[in-house]
């Protein structure tokens, strides 16, 4: 009688779990053969945002059903794919760093596809607090939206969002006070930083500013 060999992945939650997730070797997915690392690599290739609807001719985007089949390649390995969007994270590539954190956005906020399980990332939480000090903006900017998606589960992040909040960029910024208004109150250590944003020149950062403030204080 033959046997399966079965691998298993240790995933440590923000929370203290521990998780034994059983994967094959590879992080092989079932749909198309492709590893967990080799979705990630394909990646690159979309421009790191979403669309906003669909194009007026009605006629669907090639590029954009092809990056819908990549997720739902990635969606369906789950935890298993979770040590392969670290590592892209912290990609050479920047295209891979951006995609792997719009990704991450998509997969734990629940507004992409709202019918489908949110994805739990808080195995990616250190690495996204990583990425906060990323070279690229945008991906400070996508890391940091992630960060706000898991929830207050996030809270050893505030410290590094905090230091986002005195960036150069108002995008850096606004997105700062958009992951602090997801962890909510466990994020209060930021009012001060918060309160100072207030007066920022940017009237978007200003409204997400008392945005996160008003969560927090609940």
């Amino acid at each position: 009688m033959s046997r399966t060999r079965a691998a298993y992945v240790i995933v440590v939650m923000a929370s203290g779990f521990v998780l034994l997730v059983s994967v094959s070797a590879h992080s092989q997915s079932a749909q198309t053969g492709l590893s967990a690392e080799q979705l990630v690599a394909e990646l690159r290739q979309f421009r790191a945002e979403l669309p906003a609807g669909a194009p007026s001719t009605g006629v669907p985007d090639p590029m954009e059903q092809k990056r819908r089949s990549l997720y739902d390649q990635l969606w369906k390995l789950g935890l298993a794919a979770l040590p392969a969007l670290n590592h892209g994270l912290a990609d050479p590539d920047v295209q891979i760093r951006r995609n792997v954190a719009l990704f991450l956005n998509v997969a734990a906020g629940g507004w992409y596809e709202r019918a489908r399980a949110r994805l739990d990332i808080r195995g990616c939480l250190t690495a996204l607090i990583a990425a906060l000090a990323d070279s690229d903006s945008r991906v400070r900017e996508l890391a940091a939206q992630a960060i706000g998606a898991i929830g207050p589960e996030a809270s050893p992040a505030v410290p590094a969002l905090i230091a986002l909040l005195g960036s150069a960029e108002e995008g850096s910024r606004n997105s700062a006070c958009i992951a602090l208004t997801g962890i909510g109150p466990r994020a209060r250590a930021a009012l001060p930083a918060l309160r100072n944003a207030l007066s920022d020149p940017s009237p978007d950062v200003k409204r997400s500013a008392q945005r996160a403030i008003d969560t927090i204080e609940r």
